[in-house]
């Protein structure tokens, strides 16, 4: 992101219906692929200012990674104790040194030249059978001023996410958009360029209360139907993946 784009995120990402409703799909998608993750050792890989691992509580390694100075002073102001400054192409860590590594809206930005090779490095961090977290911007048709403000390089298809992940050594065990309901009303206000510049959504007033709180309780709605089933369209895309064995681990046949 923009330096000054910092700033902001650390202003209203905990308060703000967007960022919310992320966390419940992250939350939900750890609980019901790694049910033990509380006790596991997580890598947050492009931690931003440190919100999203802030709330992941438990006994278990919580490691904070970004390239952004910004990010990581957002996240000392957390006072989250284990941060790192580095590149999601060349992770500063050892093989296998964590059971569930989080990529959350990290592969869009220009700063990733390469995301099969940061997923092939995120792969390499995880134990085997770890738990990969991937989220994503979807569809280019939804590209706007915004993006400019977040560095985005790419959106995705959710075909596009699995079939990257795929062929980066990871068993896909979810796909699904979130986002849904609003998908419409984004995609329309989009393509007319009703918001001109600068970010088109009110991130800036996380206020309770008022529009923040009707947005919180529509996602709470969708939170609650994408439990059930995933969605086939939306603004975000989130996948779940495990690390596949390596090709050449193949178990000895028995005697």
């Amino acid at each position: 992101m923009r330096s000054a784009e910092y700033a902001t995120l650390l202003r209203v990402e905990d308060a703000h219906w967007w960022y919310r409703q992320m966390r419940r799909v992250l939350r939900w998608h750890l609980e019901r692929f790694a049910p033990d993750w509380r006790e596991r050792a997580i890598l947050d890989a492009g931690c931003g200012t440190g919100g999203n691992l802030a709330q992941l509580e438990g006994r278990g390694r919580r490691v904070g990674l970004d390239y952004a100075p910004e990010a990581l002073a957002g996240c000392r102001t957390r006072g989250l104790p284990e941060l790192v400054r580095g590149s999601v192409t060349a992770l500063p860590f050892a093989d296998g040194s964590f059971g569930a590594v989080l990529s959350i809206s990290v592969l869009y930005h220009e700063w990733v030249r390469d995301p099969a090779a940061a997923l092939r490095e995120l792969r390499r961090v995880l134990a085997p059978g770890g738990l990969l977290l991937v989220d994503v911007p979807g569809y280019r048709s939804l590209t706007s001023p915004h993006d400019e403000a977040v560095m985005t390089a790419r959106r995705f298809t959710a075909g596009e996410l699995r079939a990257l992940v795929e062929a980066s050594g990871f068993e896909v065990l979810r796909v699904t958009h979130w986002m849904s309901l609003l998908f419409p009303a984004i995609w329309l206000a989009r393509r007319l360029r009703v918001f001109a510049t600068g970010r088109d959504f009110e991130t800036t007033r996380p206020e309770p209360g008022g529009r923040n709180a009707a947005m919180d309780l529509l996602m709470r709605a969708e939170a609650a139907l994408l439990r059930r089933v995933p969605l086939p369209i939306g603004v975000s895309i989130h996948c779940a993946a495990r690390r596949a064995p390596d090709p050449d681990s193949r178990a000895l046949p028995s005697r």
